[in-house]
């Protein structure tokens, strides 16, 4: 028989991921792809992976998902050993790659149908996890079209769906909302932040910034190769402050550009915005705001934004590793 994991109390706090000295390098490589990195991953959390294209980023996912063999340092999941229990502790995650990673020929419903096959499940607890996929992509309209048809935020949707058929107490996702509508990037943010609430330690790679700042309890920066940062997303923010306005609404509402013009605001899908206010202006733009019947589900002054932070971390080179507080 299998044996589980091993499990902790809560006072144990044994992480979802952790790495050690990580190397690796391919062959005829100029430079390792990876080298000296260490970092953990708290369980059920979010954990944000960035840096430029090259940097090692996709090496790393592979190691982690078993997908590549470490050439030097040590993965543990759960505290088990990634090398001892490779085919276990595979089974308990998942990679959704950036590629899409389904039949174009099939219809939405047969690709989940056959990639629901492979996990050898019954046929009623495959009719289950199937149902539970659809429902948290939300594509119970768009089944019985061919995925070749689908639009590029529904083909996202549905590499995410097939992702879940497992039911993967860690998920990898490699820029899950790249080149999509804003409807389908708030339908596959608010599936990420579902499964989190669930239990699901998710790694999450991405080049947008906004995203990564609301979605990510920590967050990690690798460039050429190295850790150059990690740290909690709060303790990051706050690092710098400055005259950074924050929200997100309640509901999304595009009126609010013109409105806010004036004070240099940007949105990721016209709920979760930015406004550089100086303190002396704050009581005028929350007036505005309230004027205007906005409603928050959550509001914060004096907090970086995430970009600059990253894009300064990047410009100036590539200071020690940061502990995660």
């Amino acid at each position: 028989m299998t044996q589980p994991l091993s499990t902790a109390s809560p006072a144990q706090a044994v992480p979802a991921i952790s790495a050690r000295a990580l190397g690796y390098r391919y062959a005829d490589a100029a430079a390792p792809a990876l080298e000296d990195v260490s970092f953990t991953v708290p369980a059920a959390e979010i954990f944000g992976l960035l840096g430029p294209n090259g940097a090692g980023k996709s090496t790393l996912l592979g190691l982690l998902s078993g997908s590549l063999d470490a050439q030097d340092g040590e993965i543990t999941i759960a505290g088990e050993k990634l090398t001892k229990r490779t085919r276990h502790i595979k089974s308990l995650s998942a990679v959704v790659p950036q590629e899409y990673a389904f039949y174009e020929s099939l219809t939405g419903r047969q690709n989940l149908d056959y990639f629901g096959s492979i996990f050898g499940l019954s046929r009623a607890e495959r009719a289950a996890r199937c149902e539970r996929a659809i429902e948290i992509c939300r594509l119970e309209q768009h089944l019985n079209r061919r995925a070749g048809q689908y639009s590029g935020g529904l083909k996202r949707r549905l590499n995410l769906a097939i992702g879940l058929l497992n039911a993967p107490k860690i998920l990898y996702l490699d820029e899950p909302t790249v080149g999509i509508d804003a409807e389908s990037r708030r339908f596959i943010m608010d599936a990420v932040l579902g499964l989190k609430a669930l239990g699901t330690t998710i790694v999450y790679t991405s080049h947008y910034m906004e995203e990564v700042e609301e979605l990510c309890d920590s967050v990690a920066v690798i460039d050429q190769g190295r850790l150059v940062l990690q740290e909690r997303m709060g303790n990051l923010l706050r690092r710098e402050g400055g005259q950074s306005l924050q929200f997100t609404l309640h509901e999304p509402d595009a009126s609010l550009a013109a409105l806010l013009a004036p004070f240099g605001a940007t949105h990721v899908d016209y709920r979760t915005w930015t406004v550089i206010v100086p303190s002396a202006r704050m009581p005028e733009v929350l007036s505005l705001l309230q004027r205007h019947g906005a409603t928050f589900d959550r509001l914060q002054y004096g907090v970086s934004r995430l970009e600059k932070i990253y894009l300064d971390l990047l410009l100036r080179g590539a200071p020690q590793p940061e502990a995660l507080a």
